[in-house]
């Protein structure tokens, strides 16, 4: 179990479950495109960009699990996505980065 908290198990389910399951659902029960749009990739996902930024940080994780969720979503974007979105993975990179640091700087200052 100590390997498994080591490599964050959490976050690697949860990315697993954004960035794969949740495509794959939406296009396979058809989501119009736009509602894929503006509900998951901008809304859902970017909530959850932010919300793994700043835990990670409070829970002092490794910065490299900033990566995971990313990767898992580009992943789900090349198999179940239009291609445009692809590039939301450097979106979802900025914000989990920019939360995780705008975390950093807010606790440095009380």
């Amino acid at each position: 179990m100590a390997f498994l908290e080591r490599i964050g198990w959490r976050y690697w389910l949860v990315a697993i479950v954004m960035g794969l399951a949740l495509p794959a659902l939406a296009t396979g029960i058809g989501i119009s495109p736009v509602m894929r749009f503006g509900g998951l990739l901008v809304i859902i996902n970017g909530c959850l960009a932010i919300v793994l930024g700043r835990l990670i940080y409070r829970k002092t994780q490794p910065g490299w699990w900033l990566l995971i969720w990313p990767l898992i979503y580009l992943s789900g974007s090349l198999w179940f996505l239009p291609r445009y979105t692809r590039y939301f993975a450097i979106v979802y990179l900025c914000i989990s980065y920019l939360a995780y640091g705008l975390t950093q700087a807010k606790t440095e200052s009380k």
